[in-house]
Formats: structure tokens, C-alpha cells, sequence
């Protein structure tokens, strides 16, 4: 599994040293881990993420230069026959390319699709062609699964004219980063903060800190924009965590046994990984559905019933805030008469929300950091992990290790025969 440094673990209990000034859940966990519940890791992980965040920019922002020259190099700023982006990863790792495909596409004018590890591995033909050129971004926490492994290898061997690689993953130590190490003409290779990679069986800051990484590729030429960005979306979280987290942690009732995370954008890959989340967390008793908001209505909507949360993630994007809003206001009052508990996680639009019944969690009350749309999962997928956290804890279930009695999953997943295409 790997252990941080003296001097990483020095510097992220310098940082955790703030919660000895708060009292709520998740600052009493951090300050009093509770080994025998499987407390150890998750509630560390996910209080760290602030400074994880601010970390990474910081490692991206020493890639600047070469990275740059990595993507021009491998055609992304192309007139004729521009690189097209592949985000690729396996689960959480997966949900990051989901959350960043939007934001690289309008950013690089060119096609960016996210396809999973798991996909590309069973069918690479169709995804990968010899006609045309492709920077492949590859998000690993650990960079050992088989697939991960699996897709850099077969392109590398397969593609070798078409394909130019970034390898993005939290485990300076894994297959994925030294096979990327060992190919320097075709792979750029980017560890990030060793601190993020997460130690308990669910995700969280290797989540969000690769989400930093990618939307870092789109602010290579005015880094410090971003970095001030970053440092803004952090004090929001910061917020978040301290005002919300016993509020997250009532709300996790053991009676919800369903829930749907609706988003848009960078907010459906929060929606996808917060859903992930409370599955992993809670061994599946809380079963979860990640939707974008309009399919909602669509069929899903009729798993709805008293024993059911649904989370709005509002975007920022005021077009598509008005169709969130909608939907919500057309069904409040059957949530509400089924028993439904209706959530919304955003930043200042509580106003549109007053006739409804849904519980509101806003990470900027006061409109002081302006977090704009396509950047906003990191904030939402906070909310995922809270409730995740509690659910389980709840429940009674082992939050580091929840598959510990049933033995089907693990913290690095394996037992996948790889074949040659």
C-alpha cells in the first residue's frame, strides 16, 4: 500500500492542525481517529483535500514549460488534423475524465471523450485508429490495476504513430508511472502530491486532486489565473467542511437505503463519483444512480420512494440552472408526499429554492470566491464524500475497509487475464 515521507506527512499535519480549532464530525475524527470503526484514513483524506489541491497546482505549475511543449509536439494546437483528447481511467479514476471532457474540449477546440480503462482494454479499435492523432491522458491512483496497465502498453505497442500519452496518477512507485518513465519520447509522466494517494479502500483526494491536474492542462499558458482559482475553490471547501459536515452527518439516515445525484457538466462526473461513493462506503446498501438532470424524469424518477435521497448539483451555468430548477420544482411536493429527502448542493441561488422543501448546502453564502461552471465538481463530489463517510459509520460498517467481510473488492483491483488484440 506505501506510506508518505516524514517530511509530506510533516507538512499535511501542519495543514490538519486547523481542525484542533473546530468541533464538528469530521475535525473530531481527524484529531481522534477511531481505529476499531475504520476511521483512520477516510476522514484524513477527505480533510486534507484543501491542501492537496493547492499542492497540485503547485506540481503543475512546475510542468508549465515542458508540458506545454509535450501537447504542442503532439498536435493539440494543430490548424490541420489536431490531436484529439482521450481521458481514461478505471472507476473513480474514470469519473475524473468525466468531470474534465467539457472543459478541455471548449478550452482546446478539438474532440475530448472519456472513455474508461475497462472499455478501451475489452475493444481498443474502437477507440483508438491509426488515421488519426490522439494525446491520451491516462488518471491512475495507483497505476497497478491490470487495465491501466493493459491501455498504455497496447497503445504504445499498437498506436505508436498516432498516440502521445500523459500519465496523471498519485503512485510514483505503480506500473502506469514507470511505464510512462520508461517511454519519455511518447508518455509525459506527472506524480502528483504523495499525500493523495489515499491509503483507505474508497477515494477522495486522489479523486479531486487529479481533477486539478486535468483542468490544469487548460491554464498552461495563464497559471497564475488558476492557481488563484485553486486557492479559492479550497477556502470554499474549506468552508464547506467546517459549516456542514454534522449537518451531512443527521442527514445520513440509515433509513435511506436509495439515491440519485443529479448534475450537468463537470457536475455529472461529481454525480457519478458521489453515487460510487456512497455504493463503496456503505457495501451497497445505499444503492445510488448518477444521472444528468433531465434523464432523471425519464424513468429513473420512479425508483423514488420514502426510502430515497435526491441531490441536485447546481451549476453555475445560468441556461442550464434554469432546467435544473425546473425539475426540481415540478417535483418537490411528490417527494415530498412519498417521504423523499431532496438535497441541493450549490453556490448562492437558495432564493429559487424557497417553495420546495429540499435542504440547501451552499459552499459560497456570500458570493466571496466565485467558483464558475466547469470547475464546481471538486465542491459537489465534498458533499458525496461527507455523506458517504457518515452513511457508512451509521450503518456500522468498517469506513477504511467496508469490503472487509465480504472479501469481492479491494483497495487496488486485480484478477484480470489481459490478451493481445
Amino acid at each position: 500500500m506505501g506510506s508518505i515521507t516524514n517530511k509530506a506527512q510533516k507538512a499535511v499535519n501542519n495543514y490538519l492542525n486547523r481542525y484542533q480549532d473546530h468541533d464538528h464530525i469530521l475535525a473530531r475524527l481527524v484529531i481522534e481517529p477511531q481505529p476499531a470503526l475504520g476511521l483512520v484514513h477516510t476522514p484524513r483524506e477527505i480533510a486534507q483535500q484543501p491542501y492537496t489541491w493547492r499542492e497540485t497546482a503547485k506540481i503543475m505549475a512546475s510542468h508549465r514549460g515542458p508540458l506545454s511543449g509535450f501537447l504542442e509536439m503532439s498536435g493539440l494546437f494543430d490548424s490541420v488534423n489536431r490531436a484529439h483528447i482521450i481521458l481514461t481511467g478505471a472507476g473513480t479514476s474514470d469519473y475524473v475524465g468525466s468531470s474534465l471532457t467539457d472543459l478541455l474540449r471548449l478550452r482546446f477546440k478539438t474532440a475530448s471523450n472519456n472513455w474508461a480503462t475497462t472499455r478501451i482494454t475489452a475493444s481498443p479499435d474502437d477507440y483508438i485508429t491509426k488515421d488519426h492523432r490522439y494525446i491520451v491522458v491516462h488518471f491512475a491512483r495507483s497505476g497497478n490495476s491490470p487495465e491501466s496497465r493493459a491501455v498504455l502498453e497496447l497503445a504504445l505497442n499498437r498506436y505508436p504513430l498516432s498516440t502521445r500519452h500523459i500519465v496523471i496518477t498519485c503512485n510514483k512507485d505503480g506500473v502506469l508511472a514507470t511505464q510512462g518513465r520508461e517511454n519519455p519520447d511518447k508518455v509525459y509522466t506527472i506524480i502528483l502530491p504523495e499525500e493523495s494517494n489515499d491509503q483507505a479502500l474508497a477515494m477522495t483526494s486522489s479523486f479531486s486532486s487529479m481533477v486539478v491536474a486535468g483542468q490544469a492542462l487548460a491554464h498552461l499558458d495563464k497559471f497564475d489565473v488558476f492557481e488563484n482559482l485553486i486557492d479559492r475553490i479550497a477556502s470554499s471547501a474549506e468552508y464547506f467542511i467546517d459549516r456542514y459536515s454534522d449537518d451531512i452527518y443527521d442527514l445520513a439516515d440509515p433509513d435511506i437505503r436509495r439515491a440519485f445525484y443529479l448534475g450537468n457538466k463537470d457536475l455529472l462526473g461529481a454525480a457519478a463519483e458521489s453515487a460510487l461513493k456512497v455504493q463503496e462506503l456503505t457495501m451497497g446498501k445505499l444503492i445510488a444512480k448518477a444521472e444528468d438532470t433531465l434523464t432523471f424524469r425519464h424513468g429513473p424518477i420512479s425508483a423514488v420512494d420514502c426510502e430515497t435521497m435526491v441531490c441536485f448539483f447546481l451549476s453555475e451555468d445560468n441556461f442550464t440552472r434554469r432546467y435544473e430548477v425546473d425539475v426540481l420544482k415540478q417535483y418537490s411536493s411528490a417527494f415530498s408526499e412519498l417521504g423523499a429527502r431532496s438535497v441541493v448542493v450549490g453556490s448562492n441561488h437558495s432564493d429559487d429554492f424557497k417553495s420546495t422543501s429540499a435542504r440547501y448546502f451552499s459552499y459560497d453564502p456570500d458570493r466571496i470566491w466565485g467558483i464558475p461552471a466547469h470547475y464546481q465538481v471538486n465542491l459537489a463530489v465534498l458533499f458525496g464524500q461527507l455523506f458517504g463517510m457518515s452513511a457508512s459509520t451509521r450503518m456500522g460498517i468498517n469506513v477504511d475497509n467496508p469490503s472487509i467481510d465480504k472479501a469481492l473488492y479491494s483497495r487496488i483491483v486485480q484478477g484480470v487475464r489481459l490478451y493481445e488484440p
